[in-house]
């Protein structure tokens, strides 16, 4: 029978060479650090797949706007809410109410004779008016990918953190203007003007949450419009089904000068909601018979 003291050498000499066996070491290899500016490229060509699976949701969206006097007081507030749906491939929105409350009788004609005019003029168009109109939305789309490209080579990417958002596992990522940009697209001039804060999904790499601050002052034409160093913009998203991600919640809160005559500050706050697939086909909207894109 073995002695004590044979008994732990023999133990020792075993766990030593567990120890330096080379599986042991490769499992204490750590793991290296994600690229951030990949993380947030995989987000971009999860988004393009998304897009596709949303236009088959409907829902409902309820915009408060506020302007407020320079004490910080609000001064005028009203709130309106749409039914968003898609006709014709293109996205509808019909008000149907005014600061929570039905439509007047003269606002809800308003509306019908709008949807009448919409259906009217798709239901009757070519098929070369139906072609120009693909291929619109087509040039649209490249140029909001060009767009997209441009957002991400106009900064440096960082992960800060990791958080959970409704129990999903999230990467932060701050991102800071680069020196060396040069903007390819109409209007991306303005992102060195902003930075901002990313929280994407670890699984399926989706921009669940995202923010954005004005560095610096941000002229839209000549004389149209100016918002001002600290104006914000926040935009949330949510999982649907278990199949999409659909927004949730965006918030643009501003100060600018309008026309170089008003200063102001104004916050929009908009909330999605009420969401239901649908099958393209058949549809009925409020206050109308069926429709057939």
């Amino acid at each position: 029978m073995p002695s004590l003291r044979s008994g732990f050498r023999w133990n020792a000499s075993i766990l030593l060479l567990l120890l330096l066996s080379p599986a042991f070491l490769a499992a204490q290899e750590v793991a290296p650090a994600p690229d951030p500016k990949e993380i947030v490229r995989r987000g971009v060509e999860a988004d393009e797949k998304n897009f596709e699976i949303a236009r088959n949701y409907t829902g409902q969206r309820r915009a408060v706007i506020k302007e407020f006097e320079k004490s910080g007081k609000v001064k005028k507030q009203f709130t309106r809410t749409y039914d968003v749906t898609v006709l014709y491939g293109q996205e509808y929105s019909r008000l149907i109410q005014k600061d929570d409350r039905p439509l007047s009788a003269d606002d809800e004609k308003k509306e019908q004779e709008k949807l009448d005019k919409f259906i009217a003029k798709h239901k009757n168009e070519s098929a070369d008016e139906h072609r120009k109109e693909l291929e619109k939305q087509e040039k649209e789309k490249k140029q909001d990918r060009a767009f997209i490209q441009d957002l991400v080579n106009a900064y440096d990417f960082q992960i800060v953190g990791e958080e959970k958002i409704d129990g999903r596992e999230m990467w932060v990522i701050e991102a800071n203007p680069r020196n060396d940009f040069h903007p390819t697209q109409p209007h991306a001039d303005i992102l060195p003007k902003l930075k901002g804060k990313l929280w994407i999904e670890k699984q399926g790499y989706e921009w669940v949450k995202a923010e954005a601050e004005a560095i610096d002052t941000i002229a839209f034409g000549l004389f149209l419009a100016r918002l001002h160093k600290g104006s914000r913009l926040t935009f949330e998203q949510s999982r649907v089904n278990d199949e999409v991600w659909l927004p949730k919640r965006t918030l643009v809160a501003v100060d600018a000068r309008i026309m170089l005559f008003k200063n102001a500050a104004f916050e929009n706050e908009t909330t999605y909601s009420n969401y239901k697939k649908f099958v393209i086909g058949t549809k009925i909207l409020p206050g109308m018979k069926e429709v057939t894109p």
